[in-house]
């Protein structure tokens, strides 16, 4: 059973972001090590939590890890700030140094895409408020 990521649940297809159980760990997993590297405020250890609340779905349930990046515990008054920091975590994530911090090999033809993709829904989800709030 696979996981996936998609902005919302009027994304298309196309855009989503579709994992096996075991690629779904390896991504939360390079997201999770990365952040580990930056400052967080209150709130962006809320954000990390709930990365860590959905690989433990998917240790637990497999194939019921997906989510919608608008379902993340966004806050409006510090949106900006906290998309920025996951992007630079997402960037971070990519870094070959995190990579070789997992317990395991990755994949980084597999997973990179994946964490690239998911940067340009949170880019997404950003500007989409942006240009809401004027």
């Amino acid at each position: 059973m696979s996981n996936i990521i998609r902005l919302n649940e009027l994304a298309p297809n196309s855009e989503w972001i579709v994992m096996s159980n075991q690629g779904t760990d390896c991504f939360l997993d390079l997201l999770i090590t990365a952040a580990d590297t930056f400052e967080k405020t209150e709130h962006q250890e809320k954000l990390l939590s709930f990365l860590k609340d959905q690989k433990d779905i998917n240790d637990i349930a497999p194939g019921t890890a997906g989510f919608d990046i608008t379902e993340m515990p966004w806050r409006d008054e510090t949106l900006a700030d906290d998309a920025g920091f996951l992007l630079l975590v997402i960037a971070e994530a990519q870094n070959e140094n995190v990579l070789t911090k997992l317990p395991y090999d990755a994949d980084r033809d597999i997973v990179i895409p994946w964490i690239k993709q998911f940067a340009g829904l949170v880019e997404h989800m950003k500007n989409e408020a942006e240009e809401i709030r004027g």
